[in-house]
């Protein structure tokens, strides 16, 4: 039999997004394409259709007997695959309601965030920096159970925008006192290394 593109239970916790906007943005990219896949059903039956015409236009037409055998076992070789396709369009159609749920239940919690006027589009750019700093924050916290310590990379990476950097400062995975170093901003003058403070965002 066939199977489902992904679980449920992937769906809800697996997928790429640990805030509301970027899962949304997720899910709806997983719903096109099982709505995509969905179209295949209509082009198998007038498959199915061309397959019957085309053997009744052999038959009428009296074409040689070996064309007409030969088309007749590839009909019954197509057709031992229709238990296997028609489950698969089954299993497809309770995919998108699943779909369709799932982001029923997101936009309920994203839907008093959003910005008046913005679209799904803009409420997911507007999202980045959290989604950023949400994932990076996990990934630091992780190594920290696992290891005890940050690596120097996911630091690295925190160090990259403010809204990220504050946030772990506030969290306290980064020790308060903790300066991002910057170079000059005019490559003419003497190459130094200044700790900058904190900016506010």
């Amino acid at each position: 039999m066939a199977s489902k593109f992904n679980s449920e239970f992937n769906y809800r916790y697996q997928v790429i997004g640990h805030t509301p906007w970027e899962k949304i943005k997720t899910l709806q990219g997983f719903l096109e394409g099982r709505i995509q896949a969905s179209t295949g059903e209509e082009a198998n039956k007038f498959r199915k259709q061309g397959e019957i015409a085309k053997l009744k236009w052999l038959e009428e037409t009296n074409a040689p007997e070996h064309e007409i055998l030969f088309y007749k076992a590839d009909m019954i070789e197509s057709a031992s695959h229709d238990a296997v396709v028609e489950d698969g369009f089954k299993k497809n159609k309770d995919e998108i309601k699943m779909l369709e749920k799932l982001l029923e239940e997101l936009y309920v919690i994203a839907e008093p965030t959003r910005i008046p006027g913005y679209t799904d589009e803009q409420m997911w750019e507007e999202n980045q920096a959290n989604e950023f700093t949400v994932n990076i924050g996990r990934e630091i916290q992780a190594e920290m159970i696992a290891n005890g310590r940050p690596s120097p990379a996911k630091i690295g990476n925190a160090m990259s925008n403010p809204h990220t950097w504050n946030a772990l400062k506030g969290i306290g995975l980064i020790p308060e006192e903790v300066k991002i170093l910057k170079g000059n901003d005019d490559p003419k003058e003497k190459i130094k290394l200044i700790g900058v403070e904190d900016e506010s965002v």
